[in-house]
Formats: structure tokens, C-alpha cells, sequence
């Protein structure tokens, strides 16, 4: 016994020494060793809060999308089935609020737009029922304000504008509207629209090459002006300048197997990310 505690004491002191070495002075090798000590032993940042929604038997669809309203707390889950509320409203803590509406066919993007002026809630809808195709806008309590695109109708027109299977938007406090047109349908397009729905630039042919896409399926904007565009059927994420449109470049050897379905800007610290999720 007294052996096994020798042992583990000198184990112990061999790490240490390893660890004070590689950071004060040691060879490259070791530092690394060091490193991956101090990434084992980092908090998780990440966790799943089981408690949350408070009450489950709300969700009676499939929820297929969220949207969080910053300055208010809200939580907005969009679900899709028949006969059902398309929209349903919590608190950050899990409490359900309200649930709205009967204007979606099928939900598939959905963006809280809040300033100290508005606050807004976008549903794209790809159904193909009266209400699909369209760019639809809420108010936070479900009140239908603005409909882009004739409902019901898809089609490639720009003027006025036509989507075809809309899957996600984008909105900047300043209005401006950034969103992409395509989930499997006619168009493969990032448009940019402003505030009151002037086309600003667009980039809609489908393809494999710069600005060219086949199934544009998510859109965001970072806080260096670039927008991010997770081009599904090209398993490749596209990057432009918000400003002009211009192709800034593209990640397209990060996905394998499937294409990413979303993308998304995280804020930490002085610093941003961007993260993708596939979707299979």
C-alpha cells in the first residue's frame, strides 16, 4: 500500500513539473502537453437545462425553429402540424406565455427584430397551402403587420417580389432585410432588401461557383459586415460584404457528409463566432 502512494505522489509531481516547465520555458512538445491539461480541466459553457419549457404538453407540433427576442425576454418556437398554433411564446425561464397564429402553412425561418421602437417577429413559410411562400411580419403578440410575396404563389418574379420556398431572413436594427430563397424549390437566391423593400443587391443563380448557390438555407450578418450563408447543397458556407454584395469567400471543406442547414453569429467577448449545424 505505502508503494501505491509513492508511486501516485511521484506521478503527481512529474505532471506538475511538466505543466511549470512548459509554460515557463519548455519545449514546444511539452507546452502542448501542457495545453491539453488546462482544456480538459475548462468549464463547460454549454449545458441542457432540463427544466426548460416549465410544461411540455404546449409543443403539439413538430418545433422546427426559435427565435429570441433580446431585449424582452422572449422566446418565440415555431411548430408545424394541422390545426394547431403555429407560434408559441415563453420566458426566458420556461413560463408559457400565449400562442399564435393561423396565417402560417408551414414555418421554416423566424427572426425577433427588436429596437427601442419595435419589436417584430419574421416568419418565412414554405407550405403550399394559402398562405405559403410568403415573408410574413408579427408584432410580439401575433398581430399580422407586413406580407412579402403573393401568398400561395411561387414564382421567380422580383418586382414585386416572388420566393419560392423562403427558408430564413435576416433583419438589422436598421431594417435592412437579408434573406435566403430557395429550400429546394425554384430560386437559389440572397437577396437584400431595405427598410421599405427595395431590392439593394441580389445574387440568385444556382450553381457551384462564387455567389452561386443550391440551396441557400440560412442567413446572418456579423458585427464586421459580413453576411453568412449556409449554401446546403454545396456543403460549403459563402461569405459576402453586406454593403456592396460582394464574395468575400467560402468554407467548403468543413462538411463531408451533409451540407450545413444553419448558420449563426455568437458575440464572446472581443471577439465573434460563427457556428454552422448540420442538418440531416
Amino acid at each position: 500500500m505505502a508503494r501505491f502512494w509513492v508511486c501516485a505522489a511521484g506521478a503527481g509531481f512529474f505532471l506538475a513539473s511538466l505543466v511549470l516547465h512548459s509554460r515557463f520555458g519548455g519545449a514546444p512538445v511539452l507546452r502542448k502537453f501542457s495545453f491539453q491539461i488546462s482544456w480538459r480541466t475548462k468549464e463547460i459553457l454549454y449545458r441542457l437545462d432540463v427544466g426548460w419549457p416549465k410544461r411540455s404538453e404546449y409543443f403539439t407540433g413538430t418545433t422546427f425553429c426559435v427565435a429570441i427576442d433580446s431585449l424582452s425576454g422572449l422566446v418565440y418556437v415555431a411548430q408545424r402540424g394541422d390545426n394547431i398554433p403555429k407560434v408559441l411564446v415563453f420566458t426566458e425561464d420556461g413560463y408559457f406565455l400565449r400562442s399564435w397564429n393561423y396565417t402560417v402553412d408551414t414555418p421554416h425561418g423566424i427572426f425577433a427584430a427588436s429596437t427601442l421602437h419595435e419589436q417584430s417577429v419574421w416568419i418565412t413559410d414554405v407550405g403550399s397551402g394559402s398562405y405559403g411562400h410568403t415573408i410574413k411580419k408579427y408584432n410580439s403578440f401575433g398581430d399580422l403587420v407586413q406580407v412579402l410575396g403573393t401568398p400561395g404563389k411561387k414564382g421567380t418574379g422580383l418586382n414585386p417580389l416572388q420566393f419560392d420556398n423562403p427558408a430564413e431572413l435576416y433583419v438589422e436594427d436598421t431594417g435592412d432585410i437579408y434573406i435566403v430563397d430557395g429550400d429546394g424549390g425554384l430560386n437559389n437566391r440572397l437577396i437584400k432588401l431595405s427598410q421599405d423593400f427595395m431590392v439593394l443587391w441580389l445574387h440568385g443563380e444556382r450553381g457551384t461557383g462564387p455567389a452561386k448557390f443550391n440551396i441557400p438555407h440560412s442567413v446572418t450578418v456579423d458585427s464586421t459586415d459580413r453576411v453568412w450563408v449556409a449554401d446546403r447543397g454545396n456543403k460549403r458556407i459563402q461569405v459576402f460584404d453586406k454593403d456592396t454584395g460582394e464574395w468575400l469567400g467560402a468554407w467548403d471543406n468543413c462538411f463531408t457528409e451533409e451540407g450545413p442547414s444553419s448558420v449563426r453569429g455568437k458575440k464572446e467577448r472581443a471577439r465573434e463566432r460563427v457556428w454552422s449545424r448540420l442538418h440531416a
